[in-house]
């Protein structure tokens, strides 16, 4: 800007102003979940899980989870129901991670770990497990729970 011209004029602000906003938001949630980035095929899966969301609540929540927590719900944990009924008779319902964001490890794109329980006719049972997914496909390669004893 030169002084003999006066004040420099932005005939269209909304530009740069969203550009910025969308860095500062990107930076901002790296920074903040120090997490690894989903690979392309995951991201695609994730964001093709959220959109068949019924309800826009349940798609805005879906949206703001850590990359941690959309892996595990939407690509660990289908693959986890098999698994857990070869393991104890009756399970139903499974859940991995708690309201605790330490619950759920994402290694790396390759690999989540955590804990998560199951629930059967006799009630809920404790685990812990590692989640294997091929970068490349977004496929689970391998779901290992280890069942923990009840603390009475």
């Amino acid at each position: 800007m030169r002084d003999d011209q006066g004040p420099m004029k932005i005939t269209n602000w909304k530009v740069p102003i969203v550009a910025l906003v969308m860095a500062l938001g990107t930076i901002a949630q790296a920074a903040e979940n120090h997490e690894p980035a989903l690979s392309a095929a995951q991201a695609a899966v994730v964001s093709r899980s959220i959109a068949t969301l019924k309800s826009s609540t349940d798609r805005h929540v879906a949206e703001s989870w850590s990359n941690s927590k959309r892996v595990a719900e939407l690509i660990c944990r289908p693959a986890a129901l098999p698994v857990l009924r070869k393991q104890a008779k009756g399970v139903d319902r499974v859940f991995l991670g708690t309201n605790d964001s330490a619950s759920l490890t994402l290694e790396s794109n390759r690999r989540l770990t955590g804990s998560g329980e199951f629930r059967t006719p006799h009630g809920w049972q404790d685990f812990t497990f590692t989640c294997n997914i091929d970068p490349l496909t977004a496929k689970v390669t391998s779901f290992q729970p280890v069942l923990l004893k009840a603390s009475h």
